[in-house]
């Protein structure tokens, strides 16, 4: 369970990126800042699937953020998207080789998994 405390003005960043570029995926850092991942593959932490209405108030987004943060410790990241009414958050692990990320995403039942370097998914 991770005790630091993300940076505010980052979530507030992660909260407009959804509306405005349709999603984000971002690395913790030990410092509590976030920065965007642009290499590797997004692999989800869980199978189990997050979500909250997408009209969420801030300060609930936020605070989800913070407790997938705390409850998926090997994460390294977090995604996010809007389809529809529901904006999914997704605790994610970055992978560099690309065989391990699709060996780790059929284990916990994916559908997916999320190439940032060429900004496309790879159905599984």
């Amino acid at each position: 369970m991770s005790d630091t405390t993300l940076v505010t003005s980052d979530l507030i960043d992660l909260y407009d990126a959804v509306f405005t570029h349709g999603g984000f995926t971002v690395r913790f850092n030990a410092d509590g800042t976030l920065t965007p991942a642009a290499l590797g593959f997004a692999v989800s932490a869980t199978d189990e699937q997050w979500f909250v209405p997408a009209d969420v108030p801030f300060a609930d987004f936020a605070s989800t953020i913070e407790r997938l943060h705390a409850l998926y410790p090997t994460a390294n990241a977090v995604g996010g998207w809007a389809d529809g009414q529901q904006l999914y958050l997704d605790p994610v692990e970055i992978i560099d080789d690309r065989a391990k990320a699709e060996f780790l995403g059929r284990l916990r039942n994916q559908i997916a998994i999320y190439d940032l370097s060429a900004s496309e998914e790879i159905r599984l």
